[in-house]
Order: C-alpha cells, then structure tokens, then sequence
C-alpha cells in the first residue's frame, strides 16, 4: 500500500511541477502579447492560449496542492474533535469531496469529448479545437479525484498516515 501511495505522490509531484512549467508559459504569452502590442504586431490569439495554459496550470497543480495540504480547509467543526469522532468526520468529508471531484472529472471528460465529437472551435482569431485546451483540464480534474480518493483510502486504512493530530498529514509529497 505504501509504495503506490508514494508512487501516486511521485505522479502529483510531476503534475505540479508541470503547473509550474505552464505557469512560467503562461507568463511569457504574456510578455510576448505586451511586446507585440507595443511594437504594433499581431499577437494572433496569445491572450486566449494564455487561458487555455492558466486553467491546465491551475487543474494541475491541485492534486499536488491538496496533498501537500496546501488547500485552505475549513477546520471549525473538524478541529473541535479528537480520536476516533475525528477520524470519523474526516472519512466522512473526505468521502463527500470524493464525490464531488470525481464528477468533476467526469464532467470535464464529458466537455471534452462532446467539443471532439462536435468539433467545436474556440471564438478567437486562432479558432483552436475545444478539445485539445479541455483535455488536460480533464486529466487534472482526474488527477485531483484519484488524489482525494487516495486519502480517503489512506484516512480508513492508514489514519496515522493523514492523521493531523500526529503529523501534518501527507505533508511534502
């Protein structure tokens, strides 16, 4: 169990990583549409590019950020408890966001494939396949459900593991 949660903590690793890449594109689109603006060129759809990379950047990174707990949780009603009523409140939550990401990710999924299967095209001057920015945004969506899941199994069978009470749970993957 341990070496395929530290192999899936290796894989969001490389997602942030990734997003942080995509986020040093994402700034030099943008140098690269002030500088053309500057000296009256065409830019020729940079600022949408520049989205497609800041929504893939941001889906990337979030299975990364949420198991190196850097989300913000609302702790009000968790922190209150300790032991076993916490254990079962985190399970619990954790069950809850299991759910809400994986439709999510399969909603992004869904957004892909139905752009592919329509071929939709984006509105600006470069009229780029839908598909091929939402694609990625999906694998990110399907990266954070697998992270969620992955600590929902870890908080019933390994609590010690997410335990914050003991440790700062999963910290630096």
């Amino acid at each position: 169990m341990r070496a395929l949660s530290n192999a899936l903590d290796g894989v969001y690793r490389i997602a942030g990583f990734l997003a942080g890449l995509l986020l040093i594109l994402l700034c030099c689109l943008i140098l690269y549409s002030i500088v053309a603006r500057l000296l009256s060129l065409y830019a020729g759809g940079a600022a949408d590019v520049a989205g497609y990379v800041m929504a893939t950047s941001t889906f990337m990174a979030l299975a990364y950020t949420f198991r190196s707990n850097g989300h913000i949780r609302v702790q009000l009603l968790v922190q209150r408890f300790t032991g076993p009523a916490r254990r079962r409140i985190e399970v619990f939550s954790l069950a809850f966001m299991s759910g809400i990401a994986i439709f999510v990710a399969w909603y992004m999924t869904r957004l892909a494939y139905d752009s592919y299967d329509f071929g939709e095209r984006s509105q600006g001057a470069d009229a780029i396949l839908m598909w091929i920015p939402q694609a990625p945004v999906a694998a990110g969506a399907w990266l954070l459900a697998v992270a969620v899941v992955h600590t929902l199994i870890q908080a019933i069978f390994d609590y010690d593991a997410v335990n914050p009470e003991h440790a700062a749970g999963p910290g630096e993957v």
